[in-house]
């Protein structure tokens, strides 16, 4: 057998190419702060980057902590980096889908709804809500708790800052929330839902950031066209 020829010349250590950053929390989490430290080649080519952490990573220091936290996925995208330190914007969550295996019950309804819904500010939201009933339920009754779920959403979200719809979608901000549910949103449809079916937990168990005011500006813009000069007249 041939063996190929050894490359010559030293190989290069990506590593100490590398710059650490920290990352810091978006607006709507509490208490605010970073939560990353994370290396990086370029800051320009790093920018958008998305990094996933917990909802208990993103409450340390935070006195209403529950174990459910750690279910929760967080998604966070790298905006600007400035002097070793970058900040970040709400990307979305989810469910982690272990959490979800485990609250699938023989015997009951599982119910989704996915809409799609804007802030007050112009960031546009694709929210998903899940529900789990106590027995099974009959297709008008999961019709009219999909109808309650986006009534209700319809009515909150447009009402709501960005920094607020994070911190009522993912649980982001200490209050009272039941077990049943993991978000001050999926209360407020919960409150509603159970006069329909015994429902045995409903949440928010996804959001995902679909454009903002920034990303519609720059699609919506036309080119200049480039003006063409006629000859002139003899």
């Amino acid at each position: 057998m041939v063996k190929a020829a050894k490359k010559g010349g030293r190989v290069r250590d990506k590593w100490r190419d590398k710059q650490w950053v920290i990352v810091n929390k978006p607006s709507g989490f509490e208490p605010p702060g970073s939560v990353n430290y994370v290396p990086i080649t370029d800051g320009e080519q790093a920018k958008g980057r998305v990094i996933e952490n917990t909802l208990h990573d993103m409450m340390k220091g935070n006195p209403d902590q529950t174990m459910d936290q750690h279910q929760i996925k967080i998604f966070l995208q790298i905006d600007r980096i400035n002097d070793g330190s970058a900040s970040t914007r709400f990307k979305g969550h989810e469910y982690a889908k272990e959490f979800l295996r485990s609250l699938v019950r023989r015997g009951s309804s599982m119910i989704n709804f996915v809409h799609d819904y804007t802030t007050q500010d112009g960031h546009t939201f694709r929210v998903a809500v899940v529900a789990f009933t106590q027995r099974r339920v009959n297709t008008s009754k999961k019709h009219e708790i999909r109808m309650i779920a986006h009534r209700i959403l319809s009515e909150r979200i447009p009402q709501m800052t960005v920094e607020q719809f994070v911190q009522e979608a993912t649980g982001g901000k200490s209050g009272d929330i039941p077990r049943e549910t993991n978000s001050l949103l999926g209360a407020a449809i919960m409150n509603e839902a159970k006069k329909v079916a015994n429902i045995r937990h409903l949440g928010v168990k996804k959001t995902k950031l679909i454009s903002t005011p920034e990303s519609r500006a720059v699609s919506s813009a036309k080119p200049v066209e480039a003006t063409v000069s006629e000859p002139a007249p003899q």
